[in-house]
């Protein structure tokens, strides 16, 4: 086999990468640095070029003017010696043609320098002209320049050329015309130039003046580009050159910017460039280290395949085995299939035959030559015996295979079937025990065929439980048990999923004999005889069906009236609902039956609701569906087009008859709540419900009949939902508790308290007792809400005795739910205890209703608390039915007239004598008399006059918290008796 490539690493890569772009980075340093200093070089030339150009642009129009002068002085001379008589004129001529010929000459005089009649040496020009001194000795007509000056029509440079020894012909040139003169001069695009006299001032411009050098432009070259490439030149490049003979400088410049634009490009190519290459070389090196993790996870992969093919080997008892030059190879390292001594996974052929089983080894070696002799496939079966003697079946199969380089040998795979082995033999055995459960079992049992239905089998039950013999059901299919409308149910139901077949069901046989029996079938998918099959068991379950029929009957049936109970209307109307039909549902809800159950006993009270549902059951259609709900109650379902006014009349009339039962006779009030399908709900307990709610809501109402609303079922939410945020309040005490002053007459002076409880919400409001007191009472919250009224009052009677108020008594409200809770007396013991606090510091106050509503367990209650030392008050006097009758039996203590009875007690007559009687009959009974509600002064006074003991109102004092009212009554304001 040839060795395998090799690859150069990763390490080797990257060093012989990083040395590439080191010697590239030299290279690129290098060409730029050559190029740099080519490109300065450059720029220097085009500068020098620029101002030798524009010095000959200047010096052609001063040469035109010079030579004017100097032609002018010539011919002056020549003509004063000539023709000196005409030589003014002429020389005038002269000059007003040289004028016109050359316009940047301005003003061309003659001076006369020397002195009349001195015959000194010729003299120098006016004092401008001492440029001139240099060239004193210049010969007759040469040119000299004074300085520039400013006329009106610009700057003009001063031009003298001497005549003779006196006179001077003077002039002007215009500077203006070398202005125009270097206009058109050849430049560079980063190349500027001007044009200055000796003093420096600038006098004309050219070439780029955006390239003008600025401060910052002038600056050296920056250090990093002298130390990278080499570089000491001054940026921008600057040339000066004279004009000579003339007082002008030509200043030509080239900017940094312009000089290096084009080495600035080659910088940023060899940059990109360079990082083309880093960024290539990144790549590469990241394919190459993907490509060496890539590797590694594929080893890793393969060893650990590796071992799961070891591990699934061994718990699979599966080893690949191989056959060549005598000698048997095999995986099995373990010993888990063959046991070779030693751990060896190898042996000669002799050794492996050895292992196996003398009876199996002859056909083991004889199906191995034949598969090696063929070049065909081995399949055997056979058992060894491993070296600790346990007995292992296997399962071998190879094929002979031929190497390329020609190596003839077989290779295969062998399993441990013992398993297998095993569980056929557990499967011949279930097979027999089968076989004497299903002939011998109780229960009728039979096999048919999944695809024909026929039967296959059957046991000697089911021969004696339908009356055919074997023969005769083997001949049949199971269409020939059951009746022939049965068919069509029962292709459906094989035709189901096989897992909801298995689920148990109930058929109706037929016996040879005709008769019908029912059955409860429990099915399985078995494969009988290598044909598709189902086992049957027929559970014959005649007496259980009967047993559940009543017990359903009584689970939709109300037991009392015979009716279909509640779930049985529900489930009606839950079908008619499926179905999309319209409906009317009307629940009908009788009024005083606790009251007939309460005076005739339960019996007279259940054989009239029978009576009564006898009598509505007469009057009910085919169509229309009477449920009875509870004991007080019943349901009537029909259609849109039957649930008329005069049917909901005829119900109501039938109801309101008297109905009599066992010499008693009664007469039932009834209100009807109707509700509508789809109109008021889609859910039928919905529907029901709304029903119910439209009957409760009016059960006070004059009408009997009332249909839903949606406001009813708005309110019963809020109503709900101000359930719950009492329920919270009570949990988390979210109450307060105010107290109103009791005063005695005349003098207004405090003799007691009573607690009242306040429900203060967010928005500073409080909600009344008369709001959430009558919830408490039907919801059971009153008795936790009097128990933390009970510890609150006996704290606030702590605070009073530690104020001053050591005899001022509180009265708290007693509810008839917490009298009916038989634990009133326990509490208040509990909490005189608990807080030390005197007899008489908590009086209980009643209202008439707890005593007409439980007279017989007030009585005991009241009696407790009198043995107890608490006094009680009967509140709102006057207002019940059997005042007089409590004054005689009950032990009263102090009786409040009803504020009802005071509001015109000071101007009504019928009022003040009732109040004028209550007092009479307190006083002659011993008991003490007090006003409630009183507002008014003139009330107060009437009451003094009239001997009531104490008084209490708005005008005495509006409840309020506790601290603020020690502070507008203090302990002065107590008689003398109880400081």
């Amino acid at each position: 086999m040839k060795a395998p490539p090799k690859i150069p690493s990763p390490l080797a890569i990257l060093l012989f990468g990083v040395l590439t772009a080191v010697l590239l980075l030299a290279a690129i340093i290098n060409g730029l640095r050559s190029d740099l200093h080519s490109q300065l070089e450059e720029s220097g030339r085009r500068a020098d070029e620029v101002a030798r150009n524009v010095a000959q642009a200047v010096r052609l129009p001063l040469r035109t003017g010079a030579n004017a002068m100097t032609f002018i002085a010539e011919e002056s001379a020549r003509l004063q010696r000539t023709a000196p008589e005409q030589g003014d004129v002429l020389i005038k001529g002269l000059v007003t043609e040289i004028l016109g010929r050359q316009p940047q000459m301005v003003d061309i005089t003659f001076l006369d320098v020397a002195t009349p009649g001195d015959g000194a040496a010729p003299s120098m020009p006016p004092p401008r002209w001492t440029l001139c001194a240099a060239r004193a000795s210049s010969p007759s007509g040469a040119p000299c320049f004074g300085p520039i000056t400013r006329l009106p029509g610009g700057l003009a440079l001063s031009v003298a050329a001497p005549v003779d020894g006196r006179r001077w012909v003077t002039g002007d040139i215009s500077l203006s015309a070398l202005e125009r003169a270097v206009e058109n001069v050849p430049h560079g695009s980063g190349t500027s130039f001007k044009v200055v006299d000796e003093q420096g001032r600038p006098i004309a411009q050219g070439g780029n003046l955006d390239a003008t050098p600025a401060s910052a432009d002038m600056a050296e070259t920056p250090s990093w580009t002298e130390k990278l490439f080499k570089v000491h030149a001054p940026s921008p490049l600057v040339v000066s050159l004279r004009v000579e003979p003339y007082p002008f400088k030509v200043i030509a410049h080239t900017s940094r910017q312009a000089a290096l634009a084009a080495w600035h490009r080659h910088v940023a190519v060899a940059a990109a460039f360079y990082a083309l290459y880093l960024l290539v070389f990144a790549g590469l090196l990241g394919v190459m280290y993907r490509a060496t993790r890539m590797q590694r996870y594929y080893i890793r992969h393969l060893v650990g395949k590796t071992q799961e093919l070891h591990a699934a080997q061994r718990v699979g008892r599966t080893a690949i085995w191989s056959f060549h030059d005598s000698r048997f190879h095999c995986t099995d390292e373990s010993g888990e299939l063959f046991g070779l001594s030693g751990g060896r996974c190898t042996a000669s052929a002799r050794e492996f035959l050895a292992l196996v089983l003398p009876r199996d080894r002859p056909a083991l070696a004889r199906q191995a030559r034949a598969a090696w002799k063929t070049h065909g496939a081995l399949h055997a079966e056979f058992q060894i015996r491993k070296s600790g003697g346990a007995v292992r079946h296997l399962s071998a199969r190879g094929q002979v295979v031929v190497d390329d380089d020609g190596t003839k040998k077989m290779t295969g795979t062998v399993v441990d079937v013992t398993e297998q082995w095993e569980a056929r033999r557990r499967h011949a055995e279930s097979e027999h025990r089968f076989r004497t459960l299903f002939d011998h079992n109780p229960l009728a049992f039979w096999v048919f065929d999944a695809a024909t239905l026929r039967f296959l089998e059957v046991n000697a039950e089911a021969v004696r439980a339908y009356g055919y013999t074997r023969d005769e059901f083997l001949r049949m299919t199971i269409h020939d048990i059951r009746d022939p409308d049965d068919r069509r149910e029962l292709a459906e139901h094989l035709g189901m999923p096989s897992d909801e077949r298995t689920n148990p069901q109930l058929w109706v046989h037929r016996t040879k004999d005709g008769r019908a029996i029912d059955v409860r079938i429990h099915a399985a998918d078995i494969e009988f005889n290598g044909v598709p099959a189902r086992l049957i068991m027929a559970e014959d379950v005649r007496a259980e069906l009967a047993g559940e029929r009543e017990v359903m009957y009584h689970a939709s049936h109300d037991l009392a009236t015979g009716l279909p109970n509640q779930h049985a209307l529900l489930s009606r109307m839950d079908t008619l609902v499926a179905n999309g039909r319209e409906f009317g549902i009307a629940y009908i809800q009788l009024l005083g039956m606790d009251a007939i159950a309460d005076t005739f006993g339960i019996q007279v009270a259940t054989g009239t609701l029978q009576a009564m549902a006898a009598r509505l059951s007469e009057g009910i259609g085919p169509d229309e569906f009477l449920a009875a709900i509870n004991q007080e109650a019943f349901a009537w379902m029909a259609s849109g087009e039957l649930m008329t006014e005069v049917r909901l009349r005829w119900i109501v009339q039938c109801v309101a008859e008297p109905l009599f039962y066992e010499d008693t006779q009664h007469q039932i009030d009834i209100v009807v709540g109707t509700a509508r399908h789809p109109d008021d709900a889609v859910r039928s307990d919905v529907l029901l419900g709304c029903a119910a709610l439209a009957a409760h809501a009016h059960i006070r109402s004059d009408r009997p009949i009332h249909g839903f609303e949606p406001s009813l079922a708005r309110d019963s939410r809020e109503r709900l939902h101000f359930a719950a945020n009492l329920r919270r309040a009570v949990n988390r005490h979210e109450f307060e508790l105010h107290f109103q002053p009791i005063t005695d007459y005349p003098g207004m002076r405090l003799i007691g308290l009573e607690a009242l409880i306040r429900w203060p919400q967010p928005d500073g409001t409080f909600i009344p007792p008369s709001t959430f007191i009558p919830l408490c009472e039907e919801s059971g919250l009153i008795v936790p809400l009097g128990q933390w009224v009970l510890n609150q009052v006996a704290k606030a009677a702590t605070r009073l005795a530690d104020a001053g108020f050591r005899h001022l008594p509180i009265g708290i409200n007693v509810s008839p739910a917490e009298l009916r809770n038989g634990d009133l007396v326990a509490n208040l013991r509990a909490a005189r205890t608990h807080y030390a606090l005197e007899g008489g510091a908590i009086y209980v106050e009643l209202t008439e209703s707890c005593l007409i509503e439980h007279r017989d367990k007030a009585i005991d209650v009241m009696r407790k608390l009198r043995d107890e030392g608490i006094a009680i008050a009967l509140d709102d006097f006057g207002t019940g039915f059997s005042s007089l009758s409590y004054l005689r039996d009950l032990p009263i203590d102090m009786l409040k007239i009803d504020q009802g009875f005071i509001r015109d007690v000071d101007r009504d007559a019928r009022s003040a004598t009732i109040c004028e009687a209550i007092i009479s009959l307190g006083k002659s009974l011993g008991i003490r008399v007090m006003a409630e509600g009183i507002e008014r002064s003139s009330q107060y006074e009437w009451l003094h006059r009239h001997g009531c003991d104490g008084a209490q109102g708005f005008y005495l004092g509006r409840p309020e918290p506790l601290a603020e009212l020690l502070k507008r009554w203090p302990p002065a304001s107590l008689p003398s008796a109880m400081r």
